[in-house]
């Protein structure tokens, strides 16, 4: 009797095994009790227990397995869509899914008044001027590689454009439009893993293409447009075409298209490629972004005015580096063409710096410093000059306090200083204060 109970022991295991490794092996393993029962070693009533329990032990594995496969695909969903949210809107929350689709919301108020304009020439004005933003972000997977996203915006209100006329600016959030305008709309789609991502529709290529950590973003961080991008860079608004290679964690290799509008779609074309450099030096991360780019929009050369076709063509650096765990270090630096007509400036310089509340107890509040200077070109320093006028380089100052009320609600004071508008050295310095609350859903 014990020598039955051991070969029927070792028959389960065998026909187990047999099920757990390799399912295909089912009907051996059935062959193999039919057999034993044959022989009398193993009863009609033991053949049905260990057949049961088998089918069990099978479906157990499967429901394991299924779990598993649902638990890896959730996790790289998530993963998908943080990428995603770290190029727009930040949600302390995340977004919330409604039927299947993520959407984010945001509103950003601002007042901004200056001091010190109404001693400039032509007669300035000091005033006290506002506006809003708002914005709403749809997104959805689209099976396992692919995800669609729209963007809409409206808003209200043109800051300080009218009162001083500025190569910088004062705050890239201000904007005419009262309409809802689709600022984004694309499908995007990874191949090989994540190894080379393409996005097609319309985009917005500084979401891509001189990306900064520090200062990117006008609702949070800096509000003047040169703190914002590099503004010697001549982006434009229109149907695009981005693709990038990821050949490791370290580096990402971009390059796109985009049209000004959705005419001519063939011609004269913005284009841009650029290379990310993501070190890490021991858990400090830093990230290394060059690009060059291509206007073929017409632009006249300043020698010669009869040529109002040229291109415009430029390049830059914009990177930032955590030195510490609560502050990080930005600078840009960017050129272009000095011989066109068109651009007034052909460098921007900005440096600066965002220690992070936690240095105070303070952990969702950041405290940013930044300067930067618009650079003139040769020929707008002539006629500075020819019109009686000291050139000088434009500068700008900027100081914030992002004050985190909750995770939905961040207020932020803000001074800036702005010296030798427009490149005019007898331009009086204007101070400029101002506060912003960001409110986001």
């Amino acid at each position: 009797m014990r020598g039955t109970r051991i070969i029927l022991f070792f028959a389960v295991v065998t026909v187990g095994v047999l099920f757990i490794t390799a399912g295909s092996y089912a009907s051996e393993a059935e062959i193999l009790l039919k057999i034993l029962m044959k022989k009398g070693i193993v009863t009609q009533a033991e053949y049905d227990e260990v057949m049961e329990e088998l089918k069990s032990a099978h479906s157990l594995e499967s429901r394991v397995q299924a779990i598993e496969n649902k638990a890896g695909q959730v996790s790289r969903d998530h993963e998908d869509f943080a990428t995603h949210v770290d190029k727009h809107i930040t949600h302390a929350e995340g977004p919330a899914v409604i039927g299947g689709i993520n959407v984010a919301a945001g509103i950003t108020i601002v007042g901004q008044g200056t001091s010190g304009n109404d001693e400039n020439t032509p007669p300035g004005d000091d005033a006290v001027d506002g506006n809003i933003s708002a914005d709403i972000e749809l997104s959805g997977k689209l099976g396992q590689q692919g995800e669609a996203f729209i963007a809409l915006e409206t808003g209200d209100g043109t800051g300080l454009a009218e009162e001083i006329d500025a190569f910088w600016g004062f705050n890239a959030d201000a904007g005419p439009s009262s309409t809802v305008e689709i600022t984004e709309v694309w499908y995007e789609h990874q191949f090989s893993e994540g190894l080379v991502t393409l996005t097609i529709g319309k985009l917005d290529l500084t979401n891509y293409f001189d990306v900064n950590e520090v200062a990117n973003d006008e609702t949070t961080q800096f509000l003047a447009d040169g703190f914002v991008n590099d503004v010697t860079v001549e982006f434009v608004d229109g149907p695009a075409l981005r693709l990038t290679v990821s050949p490791s964690a370290l580096i990402d290799i971009s390059v796109a298209a985009q049209s000004d509008g959705w005419d001519d779609l063939d011609e004269k074309n913005f284009l841009i490629a650029g290379a990310d450099i993501k070190p890490k030096f021991g858990e400090l991360q830093g990230n290394y972004r060059l690009y060059v780019w291509t206007n073929g929009s017409d632009h006249t050369d300043v020698n010669d005015a009869t040529k109002t076709g040229e291109r415009g063509t430029g390049y830059g650096v914009s990177a930032d580096q955590q030195i510490m765990e609560n502050l990080m270090l930005f600078a840009r630096l960017g050129f272009r063409d000095d011989d066109l007509t068109e651009y007034e400036f052909d460098t921007a310089w900005s440096g600066g710096l965002a220690l992070m509340g936690s240095a105070w107890g303070r952990d969702n509040d950041v405290l940013g410093l930044a300067y930067g200077e618009a650079i003139l070109a040769n020929h707008r320093e002539d006629a500075l000059r020819a019109a009686g006028t000291t050139p000088g380089n434009e500068g700008h100052f900027e100081v914030y306090y992002s004050l985190a009320l909750n995770e939905h609600v961040v207020i932020s004071p803000d001074i800036q200083i702005i010296t030798n508008a427009k490149g005019d050295d007898n331009f009086k310095t204007v101070v400029a204060g101002a506060l912003r609350g960001q409110f986001t859903f």
